[in-house]
């Protein structure tokens, strides 16, 4: 009999255990940001009594549910709520523990800085230029003799391959590239590719080019050295002169692979019409611009959150006459919001959406949010989201939240967006502030 009261004992305080990491794991994010000096609520309500660790709060002024913590430990009762300060800017782990000794979750809590900046919303035509060559397809060469021949297949040249150098010769431009082919291929005969593939590895592959029936040299490669389409400009801080845009990479659309950036730029454009999107269809602004006219600023990074640079010249948007906090996670919610973006011209507008999805995200990732387009007139010009819409603003309490990114091919008027806090770590302002906010 003893002997099961203590195995009834033991398996309710299993059941204790797994009941209390349910609700903590479940209603905790992993990662909480807070602008320095705001007191934010990272709980509504604790399910049940937890002592609390601090880890690396000796430098932050925390405060937790209004409290200036002078130790390291904390007992946190049910039916309260939990809510953090932090006066330095610094990151701090809290620790929640049963019973005194029983971990069940950490939470990483990052004061930032407030950073301000002007949501953009201009289209934008951009031109980027590729550091080397890059390889988008494979084909076959048709001999003089009529055999088809594969060298760059059978030298082991794959899609994704970039090719940057020749012979020991950097090369850039794919022009170039076949002129070179032709020159070492009647000199030299074998022709030296250094490769660089997706998992960075450099490669030396050599092979011989085939001469076709005109008398020409070839590999059997379709290659690029760029792209140009348009997109959005997302955010723009006028006195340190950065941008951000698009908000995910730009990468060649065969293989895509992120492209790095050798040199590109951003050009005011203007949408001349739009193929609205359906079902299983994207859409697409229509823009035109032209190089090197109305260049509005350098593209110096091309990452997983967008295109990041330097400014040219300031352009503006007409509903925001002053700079506007980029907000933290932990401050985006579910609920109403603003875009803004061109449909026609170069005209900047505003149109309303809903954030139906917050993913409380731990690390730097794309797909923070889901955006559902409820503008009637934004979905009768473009069916919802379309193609040129990657970057525009969005909008939320008068903070910039996020940036759109991604639509749902068979759900036109729902897509992704992703959020602003991890397009601004990408520059330098977030850094800058960090610096002299210490």
């Amino acid at each position: 009999m003893k002997r099961r009261i203590g195995i009834g004992f033991l398996l309710a305080f299993i059941f204790f255990i797994a009941l209390s990491y349910y609700f903590i794991a479940s209603g905790l994010p992993a990662y909480f940001s807070i602008v320095k000096g705001d007191q934010s609520t990272i709980l509504s309500k604790l399910p049940l009594s937890f002592n609390v660790s601090i880890e690396g709060m000796e430098n932050l002024d925390l405060e937790l549910n209004g409290e200036s913590q002078q130790n390291n430990y904390l007992v946190l009762s049910s039916g309260h709520q939990l809510t953090v300060k932090g006066d330095k800017v610094g990151t701090s782990s809290i620790n929640f523990k049963l019973l005194g000794f029983i971990p069940i979750k950490s939470i990483t809590v990052n004061i930032i800085p407030e950073v301000d900046v002007y949501p953009g919303g201009q289209a934008i035509g951009v031109l980027l230029r590729s550091k080397g060559v890059m390889v988008v397809g494979r084909s076959f060469v048709e001999g003089a003799d009529g055999q088809r021949y594969y060298p760059a297949q059978e030298a082991g040249i794959e899609v994704g391959d970039v090719i940057v150098a020749i012979n020991n010769q950097e090369i850039n431009d794919k022009i170039e590239l076949a002129n070179l082919i032709q020159e070492i291929s009647r000199a030299e005969g074998v022709v030296n590719l250094r490769v660089k593939r997706k998992n960075k590895l450099v490669e030396e592959l050599a092979l011989s080019a085939i001469k076709d029936k005109k008398g020409q040299y070839m590999i059997g490669l379709y290659v690029d050295d760029g792209v140009a389409g348009v997109g959005t400009l997302t955010f723009y801080e006028p006195k340190k002169g950065e941008y951000g845009a698009l908000g995910h990479e730009i990468t060649e659309a065969n293989s895509q692979s992120r492209i790095e950036v050798r040199e590109g730029k951003i050009i005011e454009a203007r949408i001349s019409g739009i193929n609205s999107g359906r079902k299983g269809l994207p859409g697409e602004k229509l823009g035109t611009f032209f190089h090197l006219d109305n260049v509005i600023g350098e593209i110096q990074q091309n990452s997983k959150f967008g295109i990041f640079g330097k400014l040219n010249k300031n352009p503006v948007n007409p509903y925001f006459k002053k700079p506007i906090p980029v907000a933290p996670i932990s401050e985006v919610k579910r609920g109403p919001a603003k875009i803004y973006t061109v449909v026609e011209g170069g005209k900047i507008e505003e149109f309303d959406v809903k954030i139906e999805r917050v993913n409380h995200q731990s690390l730097p990732r794309d797909k923070g949010m889901i955006i559902n387009i409820t503008d009637p007139r934004l979905k009768k010009i473009t069916g919802g989201i379309i193609q040129g819409m990657s970057g525009s603003p969005i909008v939320q309490n008068n903070k910039l939240v996020g940036a759109i990114t991604h639509v749902f091919v068979n759900e036109p008027t729902r897509g992704y967006g992703v959020f602003a806090e991890w397009m601004l770590l990408q520059t330098d302002l977030y850094n800058q502030a960090r610096a002299s906010n210490y």
